[in-house]
């Protein structure tokens, strides 16, 4: 059911290659989690791992933890790993003010966690929407952006390069149109669709290496995509549609390392040069056979590359 936690007790969706020898809040790693109020009384639901310098994971739209969960697994054994769900996403029910399901608004919630927890300064992971979200947290906030690390996204308007090209913005626009006029025929069909995971299953057969990424890590992506409700999806995309931080990319200074995979079909490698061609103060790193999901195909070299820059200071 949307919104549950998973099988295991853990509120992150957990990878078919973690282990659950030492659940956290149970063995080694110690984790709290809940839910607090965001700038506009919006519930979002957030989560500890881990205890030390703080490490923020934002995922994409439409996604989950899965996406940074063998990050996480890996990094909270010496950091404080802080990640947060998005407006009607997994364990944050959707808010009664839609009109706040944007990259900004995003931002913000993050800020309103990072109060309560407070902290005053943390590195920054953003995958796919996620690396907008981060953009925009380090532009508005960026006393407290300490480093960045953006994978897989773009700068501006995701839909114009979807797969080489922009044909599917008029797709997006009549499914985005007809569920404000006929949401419950939308919300008929997108339930018929569950059955089948047919979006997850195509955005998974593109999103991925399927060599490369386990295949139970593919289908729970399906699985999650379909859980999704379609109003969330809609909405988040209106405004993420346009979203475009290259007016402002380059008076962003914080460290920042681009991690590019260079099979990536979803956000291609050139949208990743741009954004390290805007940014003084960043670098490059291109992930060979790497795809959109470049976290979950080669999670060790991932890991690695990160754990070096984190070092580098």
């Amino acid at each position: 059911m949307f919104g549950e936690k998973s099988k295991s007790g853990h509120p992150r969706t957990r990878g078919a290659r973690s282990s659950f020898e030492t659940e956290p809040g149970i063995g080694t790693y110690p984790m709290r989690f809940g839910s607090i109020p965001s700038f506009d009384g919006a519930s979002i639901f957030y989560c500890v791992e881990g205890e030390g310098e703080p490490l923020v994971f934002c995922y994409g739209i439409a996604c989950s933890t899965l996406h940074w969960t063998y990050q996480i697994d890996y990094f909270r054994k010496n950091y404080q790993c802080i990640w947060f769900d998005y407006r009607g996403h997994r364990n944050t029910p959707i808010p009664d003010k839609m009109e706040n399901m944007t990259v900004e608004a995003c931002a913000r919630d993050l800020k309103a966690v990072l109060d309560f927890l407070d902290v005053k300064e943390a590195t920054l992971l953003g995958h796919s929407m996620g690396v907008s979200v981060v953009l925009e947290f380090a532009h508005l906030y960026p006393e407290i952006a300490k480093q960045l690390v953006l994978t897989n996204g773009t700068p501006q308007r995701p839909l114009e390069t979807l797969f080489g090209g922009n044909l599917l913005v008029p797709a997006f626009k009549f499914f985005s149109k007809y569920e404000k006029e006929q949401p419950v025929i939308v919300e008929t069909l997108w339930k018929l669709q569950q059955k089948t995971q047919m979006v997850g299953n195509w955005l998974g057969a593109l999103g991925f290496n399927r060599s490369l990424t386990h295949p139970d890590d593919i289908r729970t992506y399906a699985r999650q995509i379909a859980e999704l409700p379609p109003a969330v999806l809609a909405r988040m995309m209106d405004h993420y549609e346009n979203f475009d931080a290259t007016p402002w990319l380059h008076e962003i200074k914080t460290k920042t390392l681009i991690l590019s995979g260079s099979e990536d079909k979803i956000t291609p490698p050139r949208t990743q040069d741009l954004i390290h061609q805007l940014m003084p103060n960043s670098e490059l790193f291109r992930i060979q056979h790497g795809s959109h999901c470049s976290t979950l195909d080669l999670p060790e070299l991932v890991n690695l590359r990160i754990e070096k820059f984190l070092c580098s200071l």
